[in-house]
């Protein structure tokens, strides 16, 4: 289980004027637990308490738990499914990959664009870019860190897309390394949504 948990935005939509930082977690044994959500709209988390739920309330990896929100602080465990492939994860999920719900977009590293305070990308990657419109993009790590890039656009004196200024310092704090092939995975849903996912698939 990671370190943190994944939160549907719908929902941080839907309450946020009523979402404590400490959320007060029940199932129906009544075992109780307490965890602490960042407050971030952008990539809601649970983050402290998160990993010690898999003890408390005997839950296993890859499960998506639904939460009933009785006001208060309080919420209760209504339902949780595990998932059996990964075209079932949820949309909002870093790590969904269901066709028309999902984009995503692999890079690998080399020691220039480690060290370069942009990245450049092509293909698919560009004309994905380009045709959302998108001249910024909120890059979150699964280390919690999240980092706003412009894009640019150049058509002279050749063509060129760039995501930047601050692409090394987001590698380095991210953990990357020249040879790591990293995903960019964007949501479609909903459309024109600028946040993209950024994660290591292997080194």
């Amino acid at each position: 289980m990671k370190k943190f948990g994944e939160i549907d935005p719908t929902f941080v939509e839907e309450f946020k004027e009523q979402l404590p930082e400490k959320w007060k977690i029940i199932d129906y044994r009544y075992q109780a637990h307490t965890v602490t959500y960042n407050k971030d709209e952008t990539l809601p988390l649970f983050t402290d308490g998160w990993h010690e739920m898999r003890d408390v309330f005997d839950l296993h990896q890859n499960e998506e738990i639904h939460f009933g929100y009785y006001g208060k602080d309080v919420f209760g465990i209504i339902a949780a499914r595990r998932f059996e492939s990964e075209t079932q994860i949820p949309t909002f999920h870093s790590r969904c990959v269901t066709p028309g719900r999902a984009v995503r977009f692999q890079v690998e590293l080399s020691k220039d664009t480690i060290n370069n305070c942009y990245l450049s990308i092509w293909n698919d990657f560009e004309a994905y870019v380009k045709g959302a419109n998108l001249n910024k993009i909120t890059a979150c790590g699964d280390n919690v860190s999240k980092t706003v890039f412009k894009v640019a656009i150049h058509d002279e004196p050749f063509e060129s897309t760039c995501i930047g200024v601050g692409w090394w310092p987001f590698c380095r704090n991210c953990c990357f390394h020249s040879g790591d092939v990293i995903c960019f995975k964007f949501s479609l849903v909903p459309v024109g949504n600028n946040v993209v996912h950024v994660f290591k698939l292997r080194c």
